[in-house]
């Protein structure tokens, strides 16, 4: 939305002050919503932290990813720019089950292709994951094994995979292909996702309520990643009144009626 709005700072209309003020009133009512980031065992130093709220679903769902690896999630929207039909794409990059970069952006060619834009958004967040893992070797927390990036588009995985343009693909220039390298060194490797689970999803497109908080909650680290060896004793009630949702923390199907009750939770605690 940022994006879409900055494009027309020169000569705004209503119709872009309105949007504008939504976007604040968002900011402004969300001050809570932070990245919540996950260790596999709890440290002994480390205060409790409350468990995150999940907006998307009933109970809490693990990721099926391992904190301790970096991955990514990439996604684009083919021609969305009208003036000069050039593609958005978007990124998302997770560590410690929540984002720690994230980008959306236009790309300076015209893909001529869905596919095209997809494999041409593939190599910009190649790019950035590159980066962070320079970045994490620096600090002490090296990559040994190659960085996933998730993509759901069939044709760009191939394409990644072919390790030579196709008659189609020879028009394109040659930097985007460096991620053909990328992958036969084993820095990183293109797996397939669901579009449904694609999280750079959100970075491209308006998504209807349920799926946007879907992917909300996995890249704000509301979900529990799977490398996790603590279960959570807690859940979500999830009750609707007036048209709003109104969490209430259940133990044992039990709601904790009393405030100064509280649940511990893999090192953390909940308090109610």
């Amino acid at each position: 939305m940022i994006c879409t709005a900055g494009k027309f700072m020169a000569n705004p209309d209503e119709i872009h002050y309105i949007a504008l003020k939504d976007l604040l009133t968002y900011v402004v009512a969300t001050p809570y919503y932070g990245i919540h980031y996950w260790r596999s065992t709890p440290h002994p130093d480390l205060p409790a932290a409350p468990l995150p709220m999940l907006h998307s679903d009933n109970q809490l769902i693990r990721q099926h990813t391992n904190e301790e690896h970096l991955h990514g999630y990439v996604d684009s929207d083919w021609g969305t720019n009208t003036p000069r039909r050039n593609s958005l794409t978007g990124m998302v990059i997770m560590y410690a089950g929540g984002a720690i970069g994230y980008k959306t952006k236009f790309q300076t060619v015209i893909a001529h292709s869905s596919t095209e834009a997809e494999f041409v958004a593939a190599c910009d967040t190649a790019k950035l994951i590159l980066f962070y893992r320079s970045l994490m070797e620096d600090v002490g927390i090296p990559q040994t094994d190659a960085t996933v990036l998730y993509e759901d588009n069939s044709g760009a995985l191939l394409m990644a995979n072919a390790q030579q343009p196709t008659r189609r693909t020879r028009h394109m220039e040659i930097k985007h292909f460096a991620i053909l390298d990328w992958v036969e060194q084993d820095l990183l490797i293109l797996q397939h996702v669901p579009t449904s689970q694609n999280v750079a999803d959100a970075m491209t497109k308006p998504l209807e309520k349920t799926l946007f908080y879907r992917h909300f909650d996995t890249y704000m680290g509301h979900r529990i990643p799977g490398s996790c060896t603590t279960e959570p004793t807690a859940k979500y009630n999830f009750t609707r009144e007036h048209g709003k949702t109104n969490p209430t923390f259940m133990l044992n199907e039990t709601p904790l009626s009393s405030h100064n009750d509280s649940i511990e939770h893999g090192g953390g605690t909940i308090h109610t």
